[in-house]
This record gives structure tokens, C-alpha cells and sequence, in this order.
């Protein structure tokens, strides 16, 4: 081929864009995009993310530093090979000392060797160069083959940045191999919050907006300041109408699927071109593609779509019915209901709602159904589905415009006992029992199904309990149990279950029977797939770690509940950050507690969940006041007494004394204290706040009077039942610390923390090994039999994870099985285990004890676990503790077990080990190269597409002068992350 310099067209630019007015300068991926060892910064986004904008702040940023830059746009042109290594030759003349021999040479030979001469010439500068090569998307197949070629050919030093919709043709699985490509994709494009508030700030008048599209804002800002109507679905609008007529079909079917693919187009009788995808992103259209085929559309664009096909009725009908099908077929609900509006047919939108209505409530899909509601019509939503309506609302936190259509519909025969159950349950928010309790009744007289009946007496079982009618709310809700177990209600049970851990709550029931009540409920509700109910009983676990004093299990679970919150967002939020306010005052972080409570209030409000709001509002009062904040403190205690006015039939009204005592106690008024906190005694208490009564009041009370012996029986009865004096961690300054029975509690506390911290001094070792192969165990060096398989995983699971109840082995051991067979399945494991350890010489003890509700490996054995050793050694920076984690990881962790808690610990342990070892070699990698070398084999045995561990691999090799070695090394790993981008 021949190859000219000098172009046929006008000069392009070589230096890039210039600064766009009020630019958002992105800092944060320039520090990215600018780290030597990033040889290839790639940016795939659709349109209007800021590609060129940033690649141009990259180039700039270059020029200060004084490195020459090489900039190309290209044109549909470039998609011919020979014209793309034409047009980068010709890009590459302006750089200083450039010499173009090779590639002149090559003016014969083959595109793909155009493109190595051209490379060798770049590698011969006496400098570093930064290539900038943007739209992408122009280029062809082999075009862009080639040019992946060209930039992995570039030698050290030189960088390279490349940009576009689609970066698939570039074959860069070389440079890849090497750590050197940083991906840029919309999500890391899009703006921060901190980058969207800086641009507002530049455009004060701009609307309010929770765009993170950079386009989208600056078109919305260019529409308030100049009253251009160009907003970012009209900028996408005017996109659309500027293709061809032939891609009509096209749009019109893609307004109706939420994922376009070819596949789907043809199945609602589209035929569409072959390079239909590179149209529309070439078009500048939000579409993002992935590598299977398929395409996603930006939300804007949908709506764009969507307007459009409302502008077209006569092309709209039939096609919108067939995707309506389409969409039932697909169980996309929403989208059906939507499509059978659009085409005229609302009856068919409405039917579909009340056929999906009980799966999405039961699968707690309460946004679904309300979107799916919003799109009927007046006219045909009759009472059952605007009983439903009012149950969305009620989910989303509008109780007002809930309560005012249920009150509607309480005298309709259709919906008479649903609307009076949901009426109770906005009681039960507001804390007003008696209401809610009347309400259940009268909703258990209208005669409902088996459904609702087991609904309504969870509500009046619920109203009996708070009400101090904690019997006759036992027989109700197991009554209720019952009938949701005959009629297979899988979520009432979990429901019911949680109710019983409410029950226990007030009660002094023996925490692991509190505990199995509780773990019951997590597996009934994982079960029924409702995660909100599951994060709630996260907490309830957490409140008792809490109150035993596990404070790190205490957050663990913590944790637990606001992810799941996080998936399904509910009233019990302020629940959680509640908890979590509790746990850090257990901590002494007072300003994180008082930003939780804050927090909890808000999720309050917002849910419609009053009854909390009053011991919240005494809590931040007492965090105020305790940091001197007195005009804050009493502008939050005048909001809590105001509940007693606003709300006097709440039983959260009667458990305020306990708060006011405490106040009235510590300001001194000693006399009106105890009058508060004997008040409190009689209402409803749970084990925390009986405590913290029973505690005060031990100390308040003369010596003299009778009442304080009994007092501190109730105090040191509580203590032994929660074992832990956590719960008076926030009254600890003010209570006297020799008050009987407080300071032995608080002494047992820092000798349990300090027995935690210290490793027991016991003779017999037993040695447990579990990397690599089956459960091994010695104890003082003689081999254990371990003839079963479950002993031997039970041994595993005690010894990773230390002192467990029974709930818990049959969760881990059986899978979450609830049946009494796996109760005694465990048993006989233990049993098993305890029988195989005790047969060793030198074990005359108990080997596996059952304490507290918890079984144990005796704290007479020394315990080593070889997969602990390899944890431990993580955070290390010392060789030699590394080289012996390395050492000791003879495999997988239980190859051969398939549990999940193994499979999730598994993982972990692989994650530990790449650590130890890419630690390992980067502290040796100097001094000791062989055993450098071998750290990063041992990362690439455990995970071959480590990219760290590879390219530590092959410097190491050069270094040492393996040239050979390392290239044989680079295509190895080059060979595996190509089958891994390919897979």
C-alpha cells in the first residue's frame, strides 16, 4: 500500500478541545489517568459524558508537565486500516524528534505491519509520549484490531488514552496482561455529588436536579438561563427525529423494551439492520452496549422513545399490544400495564394488575404496584384496587393519604376487613394500642379469609402485648401460628415469629431461647424472600449482643440489617439507627450516636412511625445536655413531653418516666426520680430499660428503706440473665461504682473482655488443619479418626468460629433446616465429635461443652487452626510472618465441602492469601527474588487472572536478566485474560 504524509483534507486538531466555559476540572480521574504504570487509559461511555472533555484536561495537564502530546479524532475515514495508520503517521509528525523510517519502509507490507514500524519509530523517541485517539466507535473491525496492536507495541514510558461508545474491536488483552489498562465507564464518568453541586453552584439558577449525567445538567442549566426548552430528553428527541425514516419501526419497538437486543426486536415483528447498535450510538443516543448483543438505554432516552411512540397512534396500537404480551411473558408486570394503557386497553392493564396485586404485596414489592396502579385510569380502579393503592401509600410512608382512602373503604363490603386491618396497622404506627386492638376486632367480626383472619390476629395479638396482656397475646399469635402453618402462609409465619421475639422482649425468657425464636424468624422470612423482615430481626440480634455485652457482634449484625434495608427500604429504619445509636453510646461515641438517633428520627417521619419518636427525642436531649448544649438539650426535651399531650393514650408515653427519672436523678431532684422511675416499673419495660430503673433505684434508695433489697435482687437477677452490665454503659458516670450488684458486673465484664484478649494457657494441643484437603486434626500430636463426615465439619465450624448455639450448627450443618431431624442430626454430630475427642490420650475433660446455650470446644485445649494463621497474617508487613501464611496454605479451604458458609469463608481465605502474598513480594522483591517469585506464583495458583501478581511475575524476570523467561511468562498471562475478556 502506499502511504502519504501529508493529508489530502484540512489539518485536524493535534492539541485537542479547548476549555468549555465553567469546565468541571475531574481531579479525581485525572490522578487516575495520569499514574505512570496506566499505559492505556480507555473511556467507553455513550455520548455526553464528558469523554472528550476529560481527555482534553489529560492532554493539558501533559502539556504543563511538558510532555508532548499526539491528539486524533477520527472520521468514518479511519475505518479503513491503511487510512487510520495514514492519519496517526501524519498525527505523530508534529511531535519533536520523530523520525519516520520504519514506517516509510513499510509502504508495501501489510496494514498490521504499517502499524509495528510506526510503533518501533515512536518507541525510537528520546522522550514519553501521550497518544489521545478519540471516537472509536468510527473504526471497523480490523481497524480496530490494528490499533489495539499499535498500543500494545508502544514500549515502557509511552501512554496512550482512547475513547469512545465501543471499544470491543481493540484487542488489548496485551496490554492487559501487563496491569496497564484503567477502564473508565459511565459509572465512574458520571459526576460525584460533590462535582454535580460545583456545577450548580456555577448555574445558580438552574433547577434543582439529581442528574449525574454531565450533558443532562449542563442542558438543564442551559434551559433555565436562557429559556432554550433544550432539556435532556428534547436533546434526545431532536437526536431521534434526525434518523432516517427506515429506523422508525425500529424506535417504535425500542420504546417498549427495557433491553434491546436483535433477538427481541424480531419478537415483536422488527427486523432490524444489522448494524442497528452503531447507528444509534453513533447517532449520540444514551445507549450503552454490552458484550452479549445487547443494549441498555438511559432512562432519558427511554422517555424520549416513549413520547415519541405517543405521537404516533396509528403505528402505536398494534405494535404496543404485542409488547404488552410480550412483557407478561417476560413477567415484566410494570411494563405490560403500561403498554396495554398506551394501546387503548385498560380493562386488560387493570386485570393484570389484580392477577399480580397478591404476589407483589407478598413479596413485599409495594413500589411495583403502586407504579402499576398510577398508570390506570380513574375509571376503572373499583375498590379492591384502590384499597390497594392506599396499601402502597401506607408502605411509602404517606400515612395521612392512606388513612383518608381506607376510611372510604370500611363500610364497603369488598374490603371492609382489609381496609379495617391496614387501619390498625396505622394505629399500631402510632403507637395508640387500644385503637389498633378495637380495629383488629372489628376486622375479625367482618368475617375474613384465612389470609387476612391470620393477619388480623398477628395485629391484636400485637396490640395485647403492648397493652400488658402478654398472655392472652401469647395464645393469640400462637393461635395465629397455627393457622398460617395449616394454610402454608409462609410469610405470616415469619411475621408471627418476629412477633413472638417481641413478645420475648419484655419478658424474662432465657436469651437463647431468644435467640432460636429470632433465627426461626431470619430463616422463615429468607424463605418468603422479605428482606425488610429480615433486618429487623438483624437488629433484635444486635440489641441482644448488645445487651451481652459481643459489641463487635452486636455491629456485625448491625451491618446485616442495613444492607437488607438498603434492598428493600421500610418503616423499621429508624428501628435500625436506633440500635446503632445505642451501640455507639455503648462505645462512648457520643457524636456518632447522636447523628444515628438524628437519622432514625428522619426515617420516623418519614415512615410514619411516631411511637419511637419520644424515647428518641429523650435520648438526643441527654446527649445534648452531656455536652453542654443546653438550649438544644431543652428544645429536645420540650419535644419529648410534648408526645404526652399530642399522644396520651401511648404506652411509649408511660415508659417516658423511666427517662424522666433518669434526668431528674442526675440534675439531683432525688425525691422526683423515684417517684418517675417506680412509675415506670408498672408500665412496659423492656430487659434495658428494667435494668437501667432497677440500677438507678438501687442507688437512690436509702439503706434504710426495705424496697432497696428487693431492688437489687431484680438488679442482680437481670444482671445474671444478660450476663453483661453493657446496658448501663451510658449511665456508668453517674451510678456510684461500688453500688452491690453493679461492681461485680462490671468487674466480670473487663475479665470476660480480658479472657477474649488473652490466649489460654492449656497442656493439650489440639491441632486442626483444613487447607487442601479433608478435616485433619491432631491432639499433642496424635492423629484424630474423624470416621464421619458432619463431626468432622462440626469440628471445622468450632473451631473457626468458636462458641455457637444449636440454631446456628443447624443452619450451618444442615443448611437452614428446620425440622426436628436436623436437630438431632446435629446432636448426634456432637455427640460424634465429643466421643472421637475424648477417646485421645490426655483428654480426661469434656472436649466439646455445652455453656450458656452455646456449644464449645473446651477452653482446656490449645486450639491451632492453619487457615486462622493464614487471617491473622493479613495485616502483617513482616516477611517472615507472611512467608509461614504462604507456608501453611496447603489448598482451598474444604475442597470437597460444598456449604455455604464454607464456600463464603472459602473465598475469603483466597482473598488473604493473594494478600500475604503480592505483600510478600513487594517487601522482598529486592533482597530475595526467588522467594518474591515464588509469593506471585502462589497468587497466580490461587487466581491465574491476577493481574498485580503477573506483572510483579514478569518484571521480576527481567530484572533477574530472563528475558526469555518473561516473555514466555507475558503470553501465558496474556493468553488468560484473553480467554477471561472473551468468557
Amino acid at each position: 500500500m502506499t502511504i502519504p504524509l501529508s493529508p489530502h483534507r484540512p489539518v485536524r486538531s493535534q492539541q485537542g478541545p479547548t476549555p468549555l466555559p465553567s469546565e468541571i476540572h475531574r481531579t479525581h480521574l485525572l490522578a487516575g489517568l495520569s499514574h505512570p504504570d496506566r499505559r492505556v487509559a480507555a473511556l467507553i461511555a455513550p455520548a455526553g459524558y464528558g469523554k472528550t472533555t476529560l481527555l482534553g484536561q489529560l492532554a493539558r495537564a501533559a502539556h504543563t508537565a511538558g510532555q508532548p502530546v499526539a491528539w486524533l479524532t477520527l472520521t468514518h475515514d479511519e475505518a479503513d486500516p491503511a487510512r487510520l495508520a495514514q492519519e496517526l503517521a501524519r498525527t505523530c509528525r508534529s511531535l519533536p524528534d520523530f523520525q519516520s523510517e520504519r514506517y516509510r519502509a513499510s509502504a508495501d507490507q501489510s496494514p498490521e505491519a504499517a502499524f509495528t514500524a510506526l510503533a518501533r519509530d515512536l518507541n525510537d523517541l528520546p522522550h514519553n509520549l501521550l497518544l489521545i485517539v478519540d471516537q472509536t466507535e468510527m473504526l471497523g473491525g480490523t481497524s480496530g484490531a490494528c490499533l489495539g496492536t499499535f498500543l500494545a507495541s508502544l514500549g515502557e514510558g509511552h501512554r496512550s488514552a482512547v475513547a469512545g461508545f465501543d471499544l470491543t474491536p481493540l484487542r488489548l488483552g496485551r496490554v492487559l496482561a501487563r496491569g496497564g489498562v484503567h477502564l473508565l465507564t459511565t459509572e465512574h464518568l458520571a459526576f460525584t455529588d460533590a462535582e454535580a453541586a460545583q456545577f450548580r453552584a456555577l448555574h445558580p439558577d438552574a433547577p434543582p436536579s439529581e442528574e449525574r449525567w454531565p450533558l443532562g445538567l449542563a442542558l438543564h442549566a442551559t434551559a433555565s438561563e436562557s429559556g432554550s426548552t433544550l432539556t435532556p430528553q428534547a436533546y434526545q428527541s431532536e437526536l431521534l427525529a434526525a434518523l432516517p425514516a427506515h429506523l422508525d419501526d425500529l424506535l417504535d419497538a425500542a420504546a417498549t423494551l427495557p433491553t434491546w437486543s436483535a433477538a427481541e426486536f424480531h419478537a415483536l415483528g422488527v427486523t432490524p439492520p444489522a448494524d442497528w447498535a452503531q447507528r444509534l450510538l453513533g447517532a449520540g443516543l444514551m445507549v450503552r452496549l454490552h458484550g452479549d448483543g445487547t443494549c441498555r438505554p438511559h432512562e432519558v432516552l427511554t422517555a424520549a422513545l416513549q413520547a415519541r411512540l405517543s405521537d404516533r397512534p396509528d403505528a402505536s396500537a398494534a405494535l404496543t399490544r404485542r409488547a404488552a404480551r410480550r412483557a407478561e411473558q417476560q413477567h415484566r408486570p410494570l411494563d405490560a400495564a403500561r403498554l396495554y394503557v398506551q394501546a387503548g386497553d385498560a380493562a386488560s392493564a387493570a386485570d393484570l394488575t389484580r392477577r399480580h396485586a397478591p404476589a407483589l404485596e407478598e413479596n413485599g414489592s409495594f413500589d411495583v404496584l403502586r407504579r402499576m396502579l398510577d398508570t390506570l385510569p380513574p375509571e376503572v380502579l373499583d375498590a379492591p384496587l384502590r384499597l390497594r393503592r392506599s396499601l402502597c401509600l401506607l408502605h411509602a410512608g404517606d400515612v395521612t393519604r392512606a388513612e383518608t382512602g381506607l376510611r372510604d373503604l370500611q363500610d364497603h363490603p369488598d374490603t371492609r376487613p382489609e381496609a379495617l386491618f391496614l387501619l390498625s396497622v396505622i394505629a399500631s404506627r402510632r403507637g395508640d394500642s387500644a385503637r389498633q386492638l378495637r380495629l383488629a376486632g372489628q376486622g375479625l367480626e367482618a368475617g375474613p379469609g384465612d389470609r387476612l383472619r391470620t393477619r388480623l390476629l398477628r395485629v391484636q395479638a400485637s396490640a395485647l402485648n403492648v397493652l400488658g396482656q402478654q398472655d392472652q397475646a401469647r395464645e393469640v399469635t400462637h393461635a395465629a401460628l397455627a393457622l398460617a402453618t395449616d394454610t402454608a402462609q409462609h410469610a405470616e409465619q415469619a411475621h408471627l415469629l418476629a412477633l413472638l421475639n417481641a413478645l420475648n422482649a419484655f419478658t424474662r425468657t432465657p436469651l437463647p431461647e431468644r435467640e432460636a425464636v429470632i433465627r426461626a424468624g431470619l430463616r422463615a422470612y429468607e424463605r418468603a424472600g422479605l428482606h425488610a423482615g429480615r433486618a429487623r430481626l438483624h437488629a433484635s440480634l444486635a440489641h441482644l449482643r448488645r445487651l451481652q455485652g459481643q459489641l463487635q457482634d452486636a455491629h456485625d449484625e448491625l451491618r446485616s440489617a442495613q444492607k437488607l434495608e438498603q434492598i428493600s427500604p421500610g418503616p423499621d429504619s429508624c428501628l435500625i439507627h436506633e440500635e446503632l445509636g445505642d451501640l455507639h453510646r455503648c462505645h462512648g461515641h457520643d457524636d456518632d450516636a447522636r447523628a444515628a438517633y438524628e437519622q432514625a428520627m428522619q426515617h420516623a417521619d418519614l415512615h410514619g412511625v411516631t411511637y419511637v419518636q419520644a424515647s428518641l427525642c429523650y435520648k438526643l436531649a441527654g446527649l445534648a445536655r452531656q455536652a453542654g448544649q443546653v438550649p438544644t438539650a431543652r428544645t429536645w426535651l420540650a419535644q419529648a413531653r410534648s408526645w404526652k399531650v399530642e399522644h396520651p393514650n401511648s404506652w411509649n408515653t408511660k415508659a417516658a418516666h423511666l427517662h424522666e427519672g433518669i434526668l431528674a436523678a442526675q440534675t439531683g431532684q432525688t425525691a422526683e426520680a423515684v417517684q418517675h422511675l417506680q412509675a415506670a416499673l408498672h408500665s412496659r419495660l423492656d430487659l434495658e430499660e428494667q435494668l437501667r430503673a432497677y440500677a438507678w433505684l438501687a442507688q437512690l434508695t436509702p439503706d434504710t428503706d426495705p424496697t432497696q433489697a428487693q431492688y437489687r435482687r431484680e438488679l442482680t437477677d437481670l444482671l445474671d440473665l444478660l450476663g453483661s452490665a453493657a446496658a448501663l454503659q451510658s449511665d456508668r458516670p453517674h451510678l456510684t461504682p461500688a453500688t452491690p450488684p453493679i461492681a461485680p458486673a462490671w468487674a466480670a465484664r473487663a475479665t470476660q473482655v480480658a479472657a477474649t484478649q488473652t490466649p489460654t494457657s492449656a497442656g493439650v494441643t489440639l491441632d486442626v488443619r483444613l487447607l487442601g484437603g479433608g478435616v485433619q486434626a491432631d491432639v499433642n500430636g496424635v492423629p484424630l479418626r474423624l470416621a464421619h463426615s458432619k463431626p468432622a465439619e462440626l469440628l471445622a465450624w468450632l473451631a473457626l468460629n468458636g462458641p455457637s448455639t444449636r440454631e446456628q450448627l443447624v443452619d450451618a450443618l444442615t443448611g437452614g433446616g428446620t425440622e426436628q431431624r436436623h436437630v438431632d442430626y446435629v446432636k448426634i454430630s456432637v455427640r460424634r465429635l465429643r466421643a472421637t475427642l475424648g477417646e485421645t490420650p490426655g483428654v480426661p475433660f469434656n472436649p466439646v461443652e455445652y455453656h450458656a446455650g452455646q456449644y464449645r470446644l473446651s477452653p482446656q485445649f490449645t486450639l491451632r487452626v492453619d487457615a486462622l494463621a493464614v487471617q491473622a497474617a493479613r495485616p502483617s508487613h513482616d516477611p517472615g510472618t507472611l512467608a509461614r501464611a504462604l507456608d501453611t496454605y496447603a489448598g482451598p479451604l474444604l475442597p470437597q465441602v460444598g456449604s455455604a458458609w464454607v464456600e463464603d469463608l472459602r473465598l475469603e481465605l483466597e482473598e488473604d492469601v493473594i494478600t500475604c502474598a503480592l505483600r510478600l513480594a513487594e517487601l522482598v522483591h529486592e533482597t530475595d527474588p526467588d522467594l518474591a517469585a515464588r509469593a506471585c506464583r502462589q497468587a497466580l495458583s490461587v487466581d491465574p487472572f491476577q493481574q498485580e501478581a503477573a506483572r510483579l511475575l514478569v518484571n521480576l524476570a527481567r530484572s533477574t536478566g530472563g528475558h526469555e523467561e518473561a516473555r514466555h511468562l507475558e503470553r501465558v498471562c496474556q493468553r488468560r485474560l484473553d480467554h477471561q475478556l472473551s468468557a
